[in-house]
């Protein structure tokens, strides 16, 4: 009888330690499928991206003042842009006072304005598929404006990424 109870207590202890750890095992099992679900679905959605700037060049530049800047994006992948407001586009150049700017540029859809950036004129070209979205196959026309101005014989790098994380960059001579 006197070992009875010792015996009893070390199988309890093992009973409920191994519960303890099943449960554990259980959760951590649980939460590493959800994040692999979540990685695969953001895999899924930036693999169907990709953007190319295929034209950029400076269209005016007022000394002390601002410098406008076109560009026309191809969207190349099969992911749409819907909402530009989510878009991101950074400028990076050496203002005439020789110091190094770097402006993330807000959208502005009623026009262009000093550190900001709208749709060109012509928008999206052809915008057939879903008007007023940015489809596959479709250019995006884009005007941006920087203040202070982009120094005379010096370049800015432009860069211009979607929703999805995907980007591309190109630099324009002043």
């Amino acid at each position: 009888m006197s070992s009875l109870i010792p015996g009893l207590l070390i199988i309890a202890s093992f009973i409920v330690s191994s519960m303890i750890m099943f449960g554990t095992f259980l959760f951590v099992s649980t939460t590493q499928s959800e994040a692999l679900k979540d990685l695969g679905k953001v895999s899924r959605e930036r693999a169907g991206g990709a953007i190319s700037i295929s034209s950029a060049g400076i269209t005016s530049s007022t000394l002390g003042s601002s410098t406008d800047i076109a560009l026309s994006v191809d969207n190349t992948g099969s992911q749409s842009v819907a909402d530009f407001n989510l878009m991101d586009v950074i400028v990076q150049y050496t203002d005439p006072s020789d110091n190094l700017v770097r402006r993330s540029l807000a959208y502005n859809g009623a026009g262009i304005g000093n550190n900001q950036w709208t749709q060109g004129a012509t928008g999206v070209t052809p915008d057939i598929l879903n008007p007023g979205m940015w489809d596959s196959d479709e250019t995006f026309n884009m005007d941006l404006r920087v203040v202070p101005d982009v120094k005379n014989g010096t370049s800015a790098v432009v860069v211009v990424g979607t929703p999805q994380g995907v980007s591309d960059q190109t630099s324009v001579s002043n």
